[in-house]
């Protein structure tokens, strides 16, 4: 008989307990939770998307809610010509006395003359719900995956991530006791440690984390890189700074050791002691289909899982690997619900997102109410800057995207359509554009993106990376609206329009989820796909305003 989970919140039935992983679906790297009572709650990374990090809530573990973010101002959060995956990396969510801090570190430039990482900052608040965040506190020090920590005697101390210097730049784990009012160091850096793998280049502790837990601190970490081999590590001491006891069963979440399994890239972990006095905790992990890991387009996402603890040890999921699907734990309910979205209020909901900063507001969903309506800029999606975009996170491996456009260029110039986008140089669109003598004509301009090969002696560089396939079909009509759709699988996307309301749709292009996952030459993999709705001049002012009639995002499992 499965028991009832009256504690967190599911009362009165029994139900079929089997954690459905990712609990969080679609790109949601990093995960910070945390307990605040019964309210549990988990932020996590976005790097150049705004606004930055999004705050998850749940009462019972299975439930998740997305009530806004930490950083919505251009004051906290400034991406202006960040690249694509700089930007804000792993926050850390903490609860003292009343008020929530969130620890972020923003990366914003990732090109050799800048050798050293950024300073860290926390904001705070009181009301998590309101969405209200202070200004920036920054810390002094050098680094990322920042963590906070309240010792027992009033001391707070700050531990992230840091190199010994610029130009061997071995990571490891550094500290400093900070007055949290100012964010000003009180103590010097220092290397508490190195981690459990090699010391060199390549063993990249990070995602540092401190607890107190019955009188004993442990420090988990994160190690081996982002790939197969990320995992988590645990140790202890007598103080926060150590010296620390390796965990014999170190790493205590690693699936890279069977890359068979469906879950892999396991790492980045925190945990926390649930209303009820259980242990649960959070990390990222990625789903390659069908073994491939050229296909992982949903990128890094969160998954949960249970704690118990042997010998003063946490023992994550019994000893054993973390799965899809999870037998005996929690409830058997999918995370994943389908989305429709008539934009008949006058605002966007938390899910959507835009490119970096907008420069000022370029959309507007009461210009011409029951449509979203963007304005166009001269940036267009590649450009490193604000194009106007705005983006939703694509959730499941199988899922249909559809929209209706309504748009009347007068130029080759402005284009607006949908996009399966990741960043500037992975992305492929559908769109409407004109011609170049601005004769009425519409066509449907379709745009993909692959990673290009090097000939000859010339280096790749972020300005040649990719190689770009463009195609136009006329339109038969010059005012009749296009319903535009993508159908996403495993493996592929297919691109598609639909002249008119009715009219059955045509799909013209299909491309590989390989050119969703595998960057190019210079590139990097931390987020995962989205769709995106777009308006661009290409270089120059537009005119035209693109309406939108809907959203839909249907996921198919």
């Amino acid at each position: 008989m499965p028991r009832l989970l009256s504690s967190l919140g599911i009362v009165g039935v029994a139900l079929v307990r089997a954690l459905i992983n990712p609990i969080l679906p679609g790109f949601n790297p990093d995960p910070s939770i945390l307990s605040v009572g019964s309210n549990y709650f988990i932020a996590t990374s976005t790097f150049e998307y705004f606004p930055g990090v999004p705050i998850y809530h749940s009462t019972n573990l299975v439930d998740w809610e997305l009530i806004g973010h930490g950083l919505t101002r251009p004051l906290q959060l400034s991406l202006l010509g960040t690249p694509s995956d700089a930007g804000v990396w792993a926050p850390t969510l903490r609860f003292h006395r009343g008020v929530y801090y969130l620890v972020c570190t923003t990366r914003y430039v990732y090109t050799p003359e800048f050798r050293l990482f950024p300073r860290s900052f926390y904001v705070s608040t009181e009301d998590i719900s309101s969405g209200e965040w202070s200004d920036p506190v920054y810390f002094d020090f050098l680094g990322y995956d920042a963590d906070l920590f309240w010792d027992t005697n009033g001391d707070v101390y700050a531990t992230w991530t840091g190199i010994n210097n610029a130009v061997d730049k071995i990571y490891g784990i550094y500290q400093s006791k900070i007055d949290l009012l100012t964010g000003d160091s009180l103590t010097g850096d220092k290397l508490i440690f190195n981690g459990t793998l090699p010391n060199d280049s390549t063993s990249r502790p990070e995602g540092p984390h401190v607890y107190l837990i019955n009188g004993t601190y442990y420090l988990m970490i994160a190690e081996g890189g982002t790939g197969v081999h990320h995992q988590a590590t645990i140790q202890r001491g007598p103080s926060p700074s150590g010296p620390w006891e390796n965990n014999p069963s170190n790493p205590i979440i690693y699936n890279g050791a069977d890359l068979s399994l469906a879950v892999q890239s396991t790492g980045h972990a925190g945990f926390m002691q649930a209303a009820d006095g259980t242990w649960w905790g959070s990390c990222l992990g990625t789903v390659p289909q069908s073994g491939n890991f050229s296909y992982q387009q949903l990128g890094r996402q969160t998954f949960l899982f249970p704690v118990t603890w042997e010998e003063g040890w946490p023992v994550i999921n019994e000893g054993r690997p973390l799965s899809l699907h999870m037998g005996g734990i929690l409830e058997d309910k999918s995370p994943l619900s389908s989305y429709t979205n008539g934009f008949t209020s006058a605002s966007l909901d938390n899910s959507f997102y835009f490119v970096r900063n907008p420069y000022k507001a370029f959309h507007s969903l009461t210009a011409r109410p029951g449509y979203l309506r963007l304005k166009a800029n001269g940036y267009a999606l590649g450009d490193r800057d604000s194009a106007a975009i705005i983006t939703r996170k694509q959730t499941s491996y199988e899922e249909t995207f559809e929209t209706i456009l309504e748009f009347f260029p007068t130029t080759n110039l402005m284009e607006a359509g949908l996009s399966v986008f990741y960043g500037d140089m992975m992305h492929n669109d559908i769109g409407i554009t004109g011609d170049a003598v601005g004769s009425g004509k519409r066509y449907i301009v379709t745009r993909t993106l692959v990673p290009a090969q090097q000939i000859g002696p010339w280096g790749l560089t972020f300005s040649n990376n990719t190689a770009t396939t463009t195609n136009h079909y006329e339109l038969k009509t010059t005012d009749q609206p296009v319903r535009l759709k993508v159908i996403a699988t495993s493996t592929e996307y297919i691109l598609g329009h639909a002249e008119g309301r009715w009219e059955s749709f045509e799909y013209l292009e299909t491309f590989s989820s390989v050119y969703m996952t595998v960057p190019p030459t210079g590139a990097f993999f931390f987020k995962g796909a989205s769709f995106a709705l777009c308006n661009t001049g290409n270089g120059r002012s537009s005119s035209s305003p693109a309406d939108f009639g809907y959203w839909k995002q249907i996921p198919s499992n």
